[in-house]
């Protein structure tokens, strides 16, 4: 995503503050008074007292360079200029930091008017009631705007079928490869592996290794250095082979934890085995000798799950090979499945003003806004005229990924599980690879651990 998406700095940092159980309310918002001089879809809230200037707290995830002017210079000046009774006073964070962030925002009633976060954090602070429901705001002044929307990208953001968050990005990821390498080994550089048996097909011609046996080529690329990491790359597999780690989706009760499933146990076996028996990767990745290159730029992969960002890598930092760059659709098993999590917008129920902070969220949607901060990174919109109209997303490369919530084929991590959730299971996903404990042991000891948390979160604070 901007700068880095959550999983590649969790991936970095191996850290993750867990959020905390305060719960602060706020009055019941209204929503702001239709009018003009804002950008599209934004309407002006109601002015404050006479006099009198309202400071809206909006914590924003860190951004690339050029992200970061157009929100300096552009986003936030034309919000203040159209809403003058209204100041904006931005507080960075990073993913490693952001729970740490918010939970001492909720514990100290520091305001959280608005907060940039990912849909899939939205479940448990719904379930706190730190995030305020955005239905009614939604029906009264946005009902045309949200058909914008892909419906799964908003739906994700439901809980107890109210909304609690707005899509403004998506972190959508595929298979991407080096169409050179495919040449040199004789596929089809047009066209990626579309199953697990391509997979193992193409990752074990494709690579490579040095007279000691160690890799110098993964043929595709697993990291698995991290707990967060192992739980991505397992995941990837699991939804693929049509399961998930609770099943339904927003279900929050233990018993539909499906980590022991025959389907689960399928996936990780193949993962162990892409390492162990076909040694297609080492566990920990690959190292760029160049910190600004992807792995894939590098050519140090050839095949690998990337995010719509590595276009933007490509672009910046090895132009000259942009054309090496394929993007290939999602592997399947059983179903065609890949990541595609949006960030979102959210107000806190401790908002000074919930009409302000409306506002605000409006005016960060609006077609214009969304479309100056998504651009220069080469980042995918969950609003259909974006997709369609914008000139950025006219690139080929790009509309492969946002092929992915149009066909249906994107998915997020379930509601109930959170990132300390995910990371525990990734600690036994890593013991597996390192054949410390049977598939069997692993998922055996996944399931427990995650059925008990997701228990105590129930009771703490009667989610579901």
């Amino acid at each position: 995503m901007v700068c880095l998406s959550r999983r590649r700095l969790l991936i970095a940092t191996g850290a993750l503050a867990a959020a905390g159980l305060a719960t602060a309310c706020a009055g019941a918002p209204t929503a702001a008074p239709a009018a003009t001089g804002a950008a599209e879809g934004t309407a002006p809230a109601a002015p404050p007292a006479p006099g009198k200037k309202v400071e809206l707290r909006f914590i924003k995830l860190s951004m690339d360079t050029d992200v970061a002017e157009f929100f300096e210079k552009t986003a936030i000046p034309k919000f203040e200029e159209a809403n003058p009774g209204y100041t904006v006073k931005v507080d960075m964070s990073d993913w490693g930091h952001l729970g740490e962030k918010l939970m001492t925002s909720f514990a100290g009633n520091l305001p959280v008017d608005l907060v940039e976060t990912g849909s899939d954090w939205v479940g448990p602070y719904a379930a706190r009631k730190q995030f305020m429901p955005l239905d009614d705001m939604v029906a009264t002044d946005y009902a045309e705007e949200i058909k914008d929307y892909y419906p799964e990208m908003v739906d994700i953001s439901r809980y107890r079928g109210k909304l609690m968050a707005l899509p403004y990005i998506l972190d959508i990821r595929t298979t991407c490869y080096r169409k050179d390498h495919f040449k040199e080994a004789g596929f089809d550089p047009e066209t990626g592996p579309d199953t697990w048996d391509d997979l193992v097909a193409y990752a074990t011609k494709l690579v490579q290794t040095d007279n000691q046996g160690n890799i110098t080529r993964a043929g595709y690329l697993i990291d698995a250095s991290t707990p967060t990491g192992a739980f991505f790359e397992f995941w990837y597999l699991l939804v693929q082979n049509g399961i998930d780690v609770v099943v339904p989706w927003g279900s929050w009760n233990p018993d539909d934890v499906k980590l022991e499933t025959p389907e689960a146990k399928e996936a990780l076996q193949f993962m162990v085995d892409l390492i162990n028996k076909y040694k297609v990767s080492p566990m920990t990745g690959m190292s760029t000798k160049n910190p600004d290159l992807s792995a894939l730029a590098e050519g140090i992969t050839s095949i690998c799950t990337e995010g719509s960002w590595i276009i933007g890598n490509f672009k910046r930092y090895a132009p000259d090979i942009l054309e090496q760059l394929g993007v290939g659709k999602p592997l399947m098993k059983k179903a065609r499945k890949q990541y595609a999590c949006p960030n979102v917008y959210a107000i806190g129920t401790n908002t000074v003003d919930a009409k302000g902070a409306w506002a605000l969220m409006k005016h960060m949607l609006s077609k214009e806004i969304m479309t100056g901060m998504l651009a220069p990174a080469s980042n995918t919109p969950p609003r259909k005229s974006i997709a369609a109209e914008a000139e950025y997303m006219q690139d080929p490369l790009v509309q492969k990924f946002q092929q992915i919530p149009e066909q249906g084929w994107g998915t997020t991590t379930p509601q109930a599980t959170e990132w300390p959730t995910l990371e525990n299971i990734g600690n036994y996903v890593q013991a597996a690879l390192r054949l410390e404990m049977t598939v069997d042991e692993a998922l055996a000891k996944a399931a427990e651990e995650t059925k008990r948390r997701i228990a105590e979160l129930v009771e703490a604070v009667g989610a579901g």
